[in-house]
C-alpha cells in the first residue's frame, strides 16, 4: 500500500486522483494550496506526489527540489496547463517522474497512477545498496550516483565515471569492484595520463623476452593482471588514439598479445573507466574512436562537482578530519559555523581532493587549536569568504529587490525581463559601427548581470555556475556597470 499527495487548487481533481488511488489500494491525502501541501510532505511519507504548478500561494515547481530532498524521495507529477510545452520541459528538467497536460480524462489519469506505482514498486525491489563507507554524503545528486553504482555492481557490463578532477572517480570504481561479484579478484589502476605513450602497449599487453633492447624477460601486462577483476583504465582520455583500436578488439574479444609474442591470451576482466575530459569532443577532433567511446558507454554514472554539493562539505569536513585525528592518534577538533561557511563559500575548482587537501594543511598546521576558525583557512580561501560576508543573507523570493543606484527591480521581473536599450543614432551624426556596436553589447551585458543576480539570489557560486562565468569576472563586470549585490525586504 503506498501513500499518495494531491497539490492543487482544484478540489475535483483532488477528489478524483483520490478515488483513483484507494482504487487500487493506496491511501490518499489532498491539499488545496502549496503551503499547505508542503506541510503534509514534511509530516508524512508519501511514496507518489501529483504537483499543481499554478497554486494561489506559489509556483508548483519551486517546490520540487525540496521534494526531492526528503527521506523518502517521493515520485512527482506535474499537473501543467494544456499546451504548456515549456512548463512540461522544465518539469522533466527538474526531475519530475512525469507530467500531465489540463484538461485530463478520468483514464489518463488512471494510467499515470498505474504506471508511476508500478515504477515505484520495481524501483523499490530492485534498489540494491552499495556498500562502501569512504563515500561521503547525502545530497540528492551523490545519492543518486551511489544509486547508479550500486546497479553497476550487480551487472557484468563496463562502467564509465565521468566528472571534474577530484569528484572521486576512483572512489566509486572501487565501490562498483567491492560490490561486485568480482570483488575476491585484483583491482588493477592504469592511469593512462601518467604512461608514456611508447610504453602503454607494453604496460598494458605485456611483453615477451627481445621484444625491444631492454626487453631481458618476459613481463606480464595490467590486463593479464587483471584477470578475473575489474581494470580501471583512469583518464581513459588520455589513451593515445594508435592503441585505441588495439583495446577495442580486447574488449570485443578479451584476448590480447604480449608485444613480441605470437600467441593470443584471454584474460577475464570488467572494465571501469573514467575520464574528465568530454569524449564527444575529442570524437570529433578525430582523437578519439568513436566506436571505442560506444564500447565505453555501456554504463555511464556523472558525478556531480563540489560546488554542486555544498550540504556535503560539512560532513566531507567532519569525515576527513576525524581520519585525521585517528591518524595521529589525536583528539577530536570542534568546528565553528563560520570555518563551514567559509568553506562552502569557496567554489572548489579541485573539488572534493582539494577540499581534503585544504583541511590537511589546516590539521597540520594549526595542531594547538581547539576549534577550527575561518583564519586557519588558506588565503584564497579567506578571500572568498570575505567577499560572500558581504552579500546579505538571502530573502524570500517575493520579498527580493535589486539595489542598482536610485532604481529597484524585483524577483518578479524576471518574468519579464527588460529589452536592452539600443538608441537608434541620428542618421546626420551617425558613430562608427564599433561605437554603436559596443554600445549595444554593454547594454545587453547590463541586462543579463542584473538578471543573473535576481536569479541567483546574489550567490556568487551559483551566478558563476549558471553563467559559466569565473566569480573573479562577475566581480569585475558587476563593478564595470555599477551593479551592486544588495537585496532589500519589501
Amino acid at each position: 500500500m503506498a501513500n499518495v499527495l494531491i497539490i492543487d487548487d482544484d478540489p475535483f481533481i483532488g477528489e478524483l486522483l483520490i478515488a483513483i488511488a484507494e482504487s487500487q489500494n493506496h491511501l490518499g491525502e489532498k491539499a488545496l494550496t502549496l503551503k499547505e501541501g508542503m506541510a503534509l510532505a514534511r509530516e508524512e511519507r508519501f511514496d507518489v506526489v501529483f504537483l499543481d504548478v499554478i497554486l494561489p500561494d506559489g509556483n508548483g515547481l519551486d517546490a520540487l527540489p525540496e521534494l526531492q530532498q526528503l527521506g523518502n524521495m517521493p515520485e512527482v507529477i506535474i499537473i501543467t496547463g494544456q499546451g504548456d510545452s515549456k512548463g512540461a520541459e522544465l518539469a522533466i528538467n527538474s526531475g519530475a517522474w512525469d507530467y500531465i497536460a489540463k484538461p485530463a480524462s478520468h483514464e489518463e489519469y488512471m494510467l499515470h497512477m498505474k504506471r508511476v506505482f508500478q515504477y515505484r514498486s520495481e524501483k523499490e525491489s530492485s534498489s540494491p545498496k552499495l556498500g562502501h563507507h569512504n563515500i561521503v554524503g547525502r545530497s540528492e545528486s551523490i545519492v543518486r550516483c551511489l544509486g547508479q553504482a550500486a546497479k553497476a555492481a550487480e551487472s557484468h557490463v563496463g562502467v564509465l565515471l565521468l566528472g571534474e578532477t577530484g569528484t572521486g572517480k576512483e572512489l566509486f570504481a572501487r565501490a562498483v569492484h567491492d560490490n561486485s561479484l568480482r570483488r575476491s579478484g585484483p583491482f588493477i589502476i592504469v592511469d593512462c595520463a601518467s604512461i608514456p605513450e611508447n610504453l602503454v602497449e607494453s604496460i598494458l599487453f605485456g611483453h615477451q623476452r627481445g621484444a625491444f633492447t631492454s626487453a631481458d624477460k618476459n613481463q606480464e601486462g595490467l590486463i593479464a593482471k587483471a584477470d578475473g577483476g575489474t581494470l580501471f583504465l583512469d583518464e581513459v582520455g588520455e589513451l593515445p588514439v594508435s592503441l585505441q583500436k588495439s583495446f577495442l578488439r580486447v574488449l570485443q574479444e578479451r584476448t590480447y598479445r604480449p608485444v613480441g609474442g605470437n600467441e593470443e591470451q584471454r584474460s577475464d576482466f570488467r572494465l571501469v573507466a573514467a575520464t574528465n575530459r568530454d569524449l564527444e569532443a575529442l570524437v570529433q577532433g578525430g582523437r578519439f574512436r568513436q566506436d571505442l567511446l560506444y564500447r565505453l558507454q555501456a554504463f555511464t554514472i556523472e558525478l556531480p562537482p563540489l560546488r554542486q554539493r555544498g550540504e556535503d562539505i560539512h560532513r566531507l569536513s567532519r569525515f576527513y578530519l576525524n581520519k585525521l585525528t585517528t591518524d595521529f592518534n589525536g583528539p577530536p577538533i570542534a568546528i565553528s559555523d563560520e570555518f563551514l561557511d567559509a568553506l562552502k563559500s569557496y567554489s572548489w575548482p579541485g573539488n572534493v581532493r582539494e577540499l581534503f587537501n585544504v583541511l590537511e594543511q589546516v590539521f597540520t598546521s594549526n595542531p594547538e587549536a581547539g576549534e577550527l576558525l575561518p583564519v586557519h583557512l588558506p588565503i584564497r580561501l579567506r578571500v572568498a569568504a570575505a567577499q560572500a560576508s558581504m552579500l546579505p543573507k538571502q530573502a524570500p523570493r517575493n520579498s527580493l529587490t535589486l539595489i542598482k543606484g536610485n532604481k529597484s527591480r524585483t524577483m518578479q521581473d524576471l518574468d519579464e525581463p527588460p529589452k536592452p536599450k539600443i538608441n537608434v543614432p541620428d542618421i546626420n551624426k551617425l558613430p562608427s559601427f564599433k561605437e554603436y556596436k559596443e554600445e549595444a553589447v554593454n547594454s545587453a551585458e547590463k541586462i543579463y548581470l542584473e538578471q543573473l543576480i535576481l536569479r541567483s539570489k546574489a550567490n556568487m557560486s551559483e551566478a558563476a555556475k549558471i553563467s559559466g562565468i569565473s566569480v573573479s569576472r562577475l566581480y569585475a563586470l558587476l563593478k564595470k556597470h555599477d551593479i551592486k549585490k544588495q537585496y532589500a525586504v519589501e
